[in-house]
């Protein structure tokens, strides 16, 4: 993985709603200087731009989205093939969290290109590299249902319900509670993780990607050691 700068890599960070994707994504891209296309965030907004609600597509996709089913892959990849394109013209390198979540997403069909072959024709596949943070069911339920969002630097706080924290001790913006992390579709967003979004990952490995698997139970700043490592001796090669 050195064909291209540091800075022009594609980091890939997969695992369970609460599995701390946002926040590793947050901390690699800092180290290694990588745009942080975090597609929920990204989804997220784009379904509720004021500029779009009078957007068939878009409606329908905001039902879905604010229910914890997945947009659909053709309305995913249509935004997020043109975001993409757009970074690797301006020379960034991209972290991802949370993406490809479906078949579709991760390798297209007849008519779309795939995630990782956008991927892979930008930046080549040597310079793509993959993680998949795991933890069971019953902690990703306890993250989601007790964690804040701040709403100026994204900065994600699980126990800031209980902690009756009035702001955000990163930046000191105000706190919201994301519509997807409610139990109910908590539950509803672990569903669709196994079925929709653990497959790409058995597929990702049989294209001859390798998936580094890791335990996103410890603290952050643990998981994010064992991540540098494996980077490290990555870029070593």
């Amino acid at each position: 993985m050195s064909n291209l700068p540091s800075n022009q890599k594609v980091v890939v960070v997969m695992g369970p709603p609460g599995s701390g994707k946002g926040t590793q994504a947050n901390l690699i891209a800092g180290k290694l200087n990588l745009y942080h296309l975090d597609t929920g965030k990204f989804l997220e907004e784009l379904v509720h731009d004021p500029k779009l609600q009078n957007n068939p597509e878009v409606q329908k996709e905001r039902e879905n989205f604010d229910g914890g089913i997945l947009v659909s892959p053709i309305f995913f990849l249509k935004w997020v093939t043109e975001k993409i394109n757009e970074l690797y013209k301006n020379g960034e390198g991209i972290i991802f969290s949370g993406s490809p979540r479906t078949m579709l997403e991760g390798f297209g069909d007849e008519g779309h290109k795939g995630l990782m072959d956008v991927l892979e024709q930008d930046y080549g596949r040597e310079n793509i590299l993959i993680f998949l943070l795991q933890i069971p069911d019953e902690e990703s339920i306890r993250r989601n249902s007790s964690r804040l969002i701040c709403s100026v630097c994204g900065n994600a706080m699980i126990s800031a319900l209980n902690l009756n924290l009035p702001q955000c001790p990163v930046c000191g913006g105000a706190f919201r509670k994301r519509t997807l992390d409610k139990s109910d579709v908590i539950k509803v967003r672990l569903e669709e993780y196994r079925n929709r979004t653990f497959p790409v990952v058995a597929e990702l490995e049989k294209r001859g990607f390798v998936v580094n698997r890791i335990d996103g139970t410890p603290m952050p700043y643990k998981v994010f050691e064992n991540i540098t490592s494996i980077i490290n001796d990555i870029f070593k090669k």
